[in-house]
């Protein structure tokens, strides 16, 4: 099945029928969910050859447990955790994704999370973080950004594990597009991707978490934010997991809603 989601300007190739003409991030849905399994609910946790990636989410002072109300598995393997939580809805897509490496060598592992929240009466502010716990005796990283990028790696003499999602700027010019951020974002971001003179931002803590301060959200505007994380042999002149996690959001989301067949 080929299709066009609206609005996106994206082709869904691959993407179920059912879903085909459904999928669409523009409605304030993450995507439909009656024709899903329903899963047990567990923590979203993505297990890396360096340790464990975990995620966390604040709205406001409060901070979202580690499971979610509700979780629903696709046909190829990604699942969907829903929260609710004081009239918030926060959904998070999560799954292995295969893309082609960027330059065409061997391919890496690569995990794509896609956070939503919206929420119709408003969030004072929200902060969504990833980090590489259980860490093995030896490894070592710390903050690794790149142009448009907010990144930390990891590695010791065998592997390398990179979490990457959007910068500050990029973040801006989301928020200014007005499709994955509110459009009201722009004159909150620091315009200048200066995270050390605004209250909202990336932030770093060593050796491997990085957390996204965002502004609040207004009655009816939905947030979008997606987290890579990739992993590889360690090289030093291919740092491949680095490259994979700089990957849009439409391009991860296509993957984790793609028919398996």
């Amino acid at each position: 099945m080929t299709g066009t989601m609206p609005s996106t300007g994206i082709t869904a190739r691959g993407v179920p029928g059912w879903l085909a003409e459904r999928a669409n991030l523009d409605d304030g849905r993450m995507l439909p969910t009656e024709h899903l399994d329903q899963a047990d609910r567990h923590p979203a946790v993505i297990d890396t050859p360096l340790g464990a990636v975990r995620f966390g989410v604040r709205l406001g002072p409060d901070a979202l447990p580690a499971a979610p109300d509700a979780l629903w598995r696709l046909a190829n393997g990604s699942h969907l955790h829903r929260w609710q939580h004081r009239g918030a809805t926060v959904d998070l897509l999560i799954g292995s994704i295969d893309v082609q490496p960027w330059d065409g060598g061997a391919a890496v592992p690569i995990w794509a999370a896609i956070w939503q929240v919206q929420a119709p009466s408003g969030v004072p502010g929200l902060v969504v973080s990833a980090e590489l716990s259980d860490l093995p005796a030896g490894a070592y990283g710390g903050r690794d950004s790149g142009e448009c990028l907010a990144a930390v790696s990891v590695e010791n003499e065998h592997f390398m594990v990179s979490i990457g999602g959007p910068d500050s700027e990029l973040l801006g010019m989301q928020a200014a597009d007005g499709r994955l951020m509110p459009s009201d974002w722009v004159d909150l971001l620091p315009a200048d991707g200066d995270d050390s003179m605004s209250e909202y931002g990336v932030r770093y803590e060593d050796p491997a978490r990085i957390a996204w301060h965002l502004p609040g959200l207004g009655g009816l505007e939905v947030a979008r934010l997606c987290i890579a994380t990739a992993w590889c042999p360690r090289d030093d002149e291919r740092p491949a997991a680095w490259y994979a996690v700089d990957i849009p959001l439409d391009t991860a989301y296509l993957h984790l809603i793609a028919d398996p067949h």
